[in-house]
């Protein structure tokens, strides 16, 4: 029979790492070696994978490496029902406590994310705030069954110290100490003896557990068992009913038996002796090899010591440099609320300040607009009054117009005055308060009549005769149809005022319009709507007629119209008119 075993890999292990090949190539043994994250990375969960195993096969020995150890430990104190033995190297007690960087401040970190990242030799991984958990609760199990634990004194992942508190605590574990590391290379080789002293009293034979591994070893557990020619001499005794022949045959056959025994107890012992003896090589001529080992042993374990105390300090270093930046931290997340209060409360006051302004600002258009209307009203007021004083004294000044020559109108059909060039409304009222109402009127105003209007209207000294009012006011009667030649008011020579078809135009040299169309004189620069019409009352109606006027011929038409002095001139009428006769 083949020894059977369920192999538990470590954290970075696999299921054909160096020992569970080693265990099936160089020993021969039926090993089983699951996947143990195949349900997660936990403890909990690869304790899960080996007590699954349990359930369904039938196992002599469970192997566990690093953290498939503590696994299989665990599984142990869950299945303690379960016929099987354990052999447990390096493995890793005491998890919760020895995983790297569980200072208080990377545990808290851990705790509060929810994660942890984890790079090793070949796995780079994230690990849950579940796999400390489990660790913490299934870091120390107390295994059920017979156990053996193969430690390396130099192991630099899980301390010695840790298996030998197991050791310490429990009665059925033994622990074999190796001058060796954490992956227990140099090892290997004792597997079978420490398998085979485990493995004693539980009916696997030695040559099932370690075959040919130690030369001799095989021919020494044959000669333990009890001699085949015993047996036979034994079953030739008895007769039928299985009662001797005589009892000398008897007596001397229980002393061959007593002699056969002795010799058995006393290879035994030896056997015992010799699987009892130290692990490591005990050659005389390796001593020197053993002390220089001590040596360096000693060495390690004050480097070891040393590098603790260097990283305690460091952590106390690391924990106090954390509180403070917790405390700066903090101290910085406290300031910034208050910043943040502060920036409200200055925008808050912003928006009443702009509103207010708002408010400041819509007041002070209302009180100007107010001040404005108010202004405006008292402007009219003064204006109202003060024209109110001027007309009052316009109208005291009437008696002193020579009314015979103006003529006198009771107002009952004023004419619209403003149409005089000069006259705008305040004068025209200013006439109207003197008496004066009518073109006719104002066309009836000689220089002596004009001067004397001039000052009763309170105007600059010779306007009325400079804008030639009376003039205009005789045109403004052509353009009505008046027959000006019979309502003409005698006048003194040196005052006469032409008539429009005075010879000062000089119909001889533009023509007279006869039959001819009328032009749209309007689209001579200067010419509006009512000029045209003044120009057809004078007869002149083309542009051909416009184009042959000379200088003098103009200055007649200017006065004719009432324009300003030299008005057509300058507009260059003629010109324009010549230009459009032509198009």
């Amino acid at each position: 029979m083949v020894l059977r075993v369920l192999f538990a890999h470590g954290f970075e292990g696999s299921p054909t790492g160096s020992k569970p090949t080693y265990m099936k190539e160089a020993l021969g043994w039926d090993v089983t070696a699951p996947k143990m994250s195949e349900l997660g990375w936990s403890i909990a969960s690869q304790t899960e994978v080996l007590i699954r195993h349990l359930d369904k096969g039938e196992f002599d020995l469970v192997v566990g490496s690093s953290m498939g150890g503590l696994a299989a430990a665990n599984a142990s104190s869950m299945r303690p029902q379960a016929g099987v033995r354990l052999l447990l190297i390096a493995p890793a007690f005491g998890l919760a406590e020895n995983w790297e960087g569980m200072e208080e401040a990377g545990r808290s970190a851990w705790k509060t994310t929810g994660e942890r990242r984890y790079t090793g030799y070949d796995l780079d991984i994230v690990l849950p705030w579940e796999f400390m958990e489990s660790a913490e609760k299934m870091s120390w199990p107390r295994p059920a069954h017979p156990t053996a634990i193969m430690h390396g004194k130099y192991d630099e992942v899980v301390p010695i110290s840790f298996s030998r508190k197991v050791a310490d605590g429990c009665e059925d574990v033994v622990l074999h100490e190796t001058d060796d590391s954490h992956r227990m290379k140099e090892s290997l080789r004792f597997i079978p003896e420490v398998a085979a002293s485990l493995m004693e009293g539980s009916g696997i034979s030695l040559v099932e557990i370690i075959g040919d591994q130690v030369e001799g070893l095989s021919s020494e557990e044959e000669k333990l068992e009890v001699p085949g020619e015993l047996s036979a001499e034994v079953s030739g005794i008895g007769g039928e009913d299985g009662v001797a022949d005589s009892q000398a045959d008897i007596e001397q056959l229980e002393a061959e038996m007593e002699r056969l025994q002795a010799e058995m107890e006393k290879k035994k012992a030896a056997l015992e002796s010799s699987k009892k003896e130290p692990l490591t090589d005990n050659e005389p001529e390796k001593e020197s090899l053993d002390e220089e080992k001590e040596r360096l042993s000693i060495e390690a374990s004050d480097a070891i010591v040393k590098a603790e105390e260097e990283v305690e300090l460091a952590k106390e270093e690391v924990a106090v440099a954390i509180q403070r930046a917790e405390q700066e931290e903090a101290e910085a997340e406290e300031a910034r609320l208050v910043a943040e209060m502060e920036e409200d409360e200055a925008r808050e006051a912003k928006a009443e300040a702009e509103a207010a302004k708002r408010r400041l600002d819509a007041a002070v258009r209302k009180a100007e607009l107010a001040g404005k209307d108010a202004e405006t009203y008292t402007d009219e007021m003064e204006r109202e009054k003060r024209e109110g004083l001027i007309l009052e004294r316009v109208t005291q000044r009437g008696d002193s117009l020579d009314w015979s020559k103006i003529g006198i109108s009771e107002g009952g059909n004023p004419d619209d005055l403003t149409l005089i060039n000069g006259i705008d409304e305040f004068t025209q009222r200013k006439l109207n308060a003197l008496g004066i109402f009518t073109f006719r009127q104002v066309a009836n105003i000689d220089s002596v009549a004009g001067k004397a209007v001039n000052d009763s209207l309170e105007l600059l000294p010779g306007k009325v005769s400079e804008l030639e009012w009376a003039k205009q006011a005789i045109t403004m009667l052509e353009l009505r149809g008046v027959d000006e030649s019979s309502s003409k008011p005698e006048v003194d020579d040196d005052n006469v005022i032409a008539d429009l078809s005075a010879a000062q135009i000089k119909w001889a040299q533009i023509g007279k319009a006869g039959d001819r169309k009328s032009d749209d004189l309007t689209l001579i620069k200067g010419v509006d709507a009512e000029t045209q019409k003044k120009l057809k009352v004078l007869g002149i109606r083309t542009f051909d007629q416009i184009s042959r006027m000379d200088k003098e011929t103009a200055e007649a038409v200017n006065g004719a119209l009432g324009l300003m002095p030299g008005r057509v001139s300058k507009m260059m009428w003629a010109e324009q008119a010549k230009s459009l006769k032509n198009k």
